[in-house]
């Protein structure tokens, strides 16, 4: 029960306040792993972890330059966020295979924020904010535990929009990729597309032939190391390093191109292609991060989807490589690591990390043993900063294009995926179709938002409407009893008559409270009789069309060419309540089994005769639920209930009738609100409440109850009659 849930999760936390000094030095140790884990380092390891950490840099470095583009920031930015993730997840994360720093979705949506801005804020004064706020949210959730969050975006939205936010930064790198000069790639998707045509005649050559030989050369290498180097590290080991490969080979080129470039009237060098310019040496002053009140309520959102999108791609890549691993991977402190990293890399002019797939694929190919091949990324990145910068200058645009649209590719999931989603289920598939979409066209923030609200809806609407099912007995299984219209090749029959069998898969609450009690009513008006006196005209109510509504139910059930009256059905005389599905009841819900109750007590007749039988039975009530409806007075207590003598109905028969042989009197428990079987007796009493086991149990409970009550009052108005074979089967 979320209840309980909710004062254990304050018990804890008030718990952990209390015990906190003392528990400091564990605290310390919980909250950085690699106290555990360093001593126990074994230098078979560092090998594995030397090459990953290596191939890893070699790899981020021209990433996170291109990442940065996308965020609308210089390349250096890209290799400060690089450097700060990967050697600050070395001390505190828990999976050996995860890498942190720049992501292209991360830097999408920073990319907008920039753009949102611009005019009001220098861009890395946005994106250090925004790495500040993320990573200071991402820290409570951690500290907090509050990863429970998480659960209420499901995986057909991350799916969504990942792919249109990758595809979103495939379309805005075509322009450059091609050479077609003055477009904004920051515009909506489809002006991008329009103006990239319509300045198609002023593209650049040379920037053409760059682009396409660069994107020829990763697809290339990719496809041939896939074909002809199967296990085969050494060659596999090309298709890694290929980004590092191709960005080295173009900034050879280009450097032969540019080096002798002439300059204009302003002394300014015309280059003959596009490329990287200036790139700053070493490492930026540290500066904290400022923002006014009135741009952060502004920017709120777009925070808050970047913060989402930071944590759920962290934790999602995460748990895949440990499931994959067979290791146990910390969420919380997945998220402390990860709060922390960002907030401390808000300060170093960097911008907002999370964990990469592609990176953290890397390492799992290589063999990582821990993390400290984050380490060695991250001293390789530093040296690149203080060493390799002048290089930088000459990289090629439309090179770090080609390399962008490669790497975010494979964020792109291919048609089959989504195929899979529709044939699973249909509103999994619509979701990831609105966030794909709406990511697309709008903007990242949007459709995540839109994914997960749309998601939402249908989650309230299956809460709301959820699936009801009228039971009844397999045939040849008489203690089975199932809903025939799921499986129509599994013969059935129905429970006696006047016993009605209904089953709800959802908890009781107050979205489904009305709905249920409606459809119970109506199934109960579809296959029995009303049992009390019916009104004159004169008396009913000038609203009253209740005929024409329990006729036309009653041809929907039965045929629209039968003509179904009440002398062929039986009156109402029990109804059981499957509730093994129901995990809660509210409030209302339990109003609602109130109501439910009296309008079926009416509709039987006990309100105009009230000797007239007439029983609610529930079945598999979890004990929480139990324990609300026995306070509530709707069911009677279950409590042991001593043994008394009575007549026990033997199995010696008469016709189709099995009658009392005084001769064969058993011992048995008294049939009161919770009888149960003893060893050694009539096998069909096993339960005469009205809370049972199963529902062959309240079956069985409604017959012997029903008969008792004939007994007593001679068989006025009972539709049952005694108790033949046909009626009680024996488990």
């Amino acid at each position: 029960m979320a209840d309980r849930q909710l004062k254990q999760f304050g018990h804890d936390i008030f718990s952990w306040v209390k015990a906190f000094p003392r528990n400091t030095p564990r605290y310390v140790t919980e909250r950085l792993p690699i106290i555990k884990w360093l001593p126990k380092y074994n230098r078979t390891w560092a090998f594995r972890d030397i090459v990953a950490g290596i191939t890893v840099g070699l790899i981020v470095v021209p990433q996170g330059m291109s990442y940065a583009k996308i965020a609308g920031l210089q390349v250096q930015h890209g290799l400060y966020s690089a450097y700060i993730g990967a050697i600050f997840y070395c001390f505190m994360g828990t999976s050996k295979d995860l890498t942190i720093g720049p992501t292209a979705v991360i830097s999408l949506i920073t990319g907008e924020l920039v753009t949102e801005l611009a005019g009001r804020m220098s861009a890395p004064a946005v994106a250090a904010i925004s790495c500040l706020c993320v990573g200071a949210f991402t820290l409570i959730l951690g500290v907090l535990r509050l990863g429970i969050i998480l659960d209420f975006f499901p995986t057909t939205v991350l799916v969504g929009y990942t792919s249109g936010a990758a595809a979103t930064i495939v379309i805005q790198q075509i322009p450059k990729w091609l050479g077609v000069p003055n477009i904004n790639n920051r515009a909506p998707v489809y002006d991008i597309i329009i103006k990239m045509f319509q300045a198609f005649g002023t593209l650049s050559w040379l920037d053409l032939v760059f682009g396409l030989v660069s994107f020829v050369l990763l697809i290339a290498i990719g496809l041939a190391v896939d074909r002809w180097g199967r296990g085969r590290f050494a060659i596999q080991f090309i298709k890694i390093s290929r980004f590092f490969i191709v960005t080295v080979l173009a900034t050879a080129l280009s450097f032969a191109i540019n080096h002798n470039a002439p300059s204009d009237e302003k002394g300014n060098r015309v280059f003959k292609l596009s490329i990287v310019k200036t790139v700053p040496s070493g490492l930026p002053t540290p500066a904290v991060p400022s923002i006014t009140s009135e741009i952060f309520s502004e920017i709120a959102p777009k925070l808050f989807a970047i913060s989402i999108a930071v944590i759920l791609e962290h934790i999602a890549i995460g748990k895949a490589f440990a499931r994959k691993n067979r290791y146990q991977m910390d969420s919380n402190q997945e998220l402390v690591a990860l709060g922390l990293a960002n907030v401390t890399a808000s300060f170093f002019g960097a911008y907002a990390v999370t964990g990469s797939f592609s990176r953290s694929a890397v390492k799992f190919q290589c063999g990582v043993r821990s993390p400290f091949a984050g380490f060695i990324t991250g001293a390789l990145v530093l040296l690149a900063l203080f060493f390799l910068t002048p290089v930088f200058f000459y990289i090629p645009d439309a090179a770090l294009s080609a390399v962008i649209m490669v790497a975010v590719s494979v964020l792109i999931s291919p048609p089959s995926v989504f195929i899979q989603f529709y044939r699973v289920n249909l509103w999994d598939f619509l979701s990831s179709q609105v966030a794909l979409w709406v990511t697309i066209f709008v903007s990242v923030e949007t459709g995540i938002a839109a994914g997960v609200a749309f998601s939402l809806i249908v989650l309230l609407f299956r809460v709301a409407r959820p699936n009801f099912h009228v039971l009844r007995q397999i045939k040849d299984r008489p203690d089975v009893f199932i809903d025939s219209a799921l499986d129509s090749t599994i013969e059935t029959v129905s429970p006696p008559h006047g016993v009605l069998v209904f089953r709800i898969e959802e908890s009781t609450t107050f979205p489904n409270a009305e709905a249920f009690k409606t459809w119970v009513l109506d199934e109960t008006y579809k296959y029995t009789r009303f049992g009390g006196h019916i009104k004159p005209a004169s008396e009913k109510l000038w609203s009253d069309d209740m005929d024409v509504h329990v006729r036309n139910l009653r041809k929907i059930a039965h045929g629209a060419d039968s003509h179904v009256t009440d002398d062929d059905l039986p009156k109402l005389r029990a109804v059981v309540l499957d509730f093994s599905a129901v995990n809660s009841i509210d409030s209302t819900g339990l109003q609602g089994l109130f109501d439910l109750r009296d309008l079926l007590k009416d509709y039987a007749g006990v309100t105009d005769e009230p000797s007239t039988f007439f029983e609610v039975h529930f079945v598999g009530i979890q004990s929480s639920i139990l324990h609300v409806l026995e306070l509530s007075g709707i069911t009677r207590p279950v409590a042991p209930i001593s043994l008394q003598k009575i007549e026990v109905l033997d199995h010696t028969t008469s016709g189709d009738e099995i009658v009392p042989e005084t001769a064969n009197k058993k011992s048995h428990t008294d049939i009161g609100s919770a009888a149960v079987s003893v060893l050694g007796q009539s096998p069909f009493l096993k339960e005469a409440g009205l809370v049972h086991l199963t529902v062959r149990d309240a079956v069985d409970s409604v017959l012997i109850r029903s008969q008792s009550w004939e007994n007593d009052h001679g068989n006025k108005g009972s539709d049952f009659g005694s108790i033949s074979k046909t009626d009680i089967h024996y488990v």
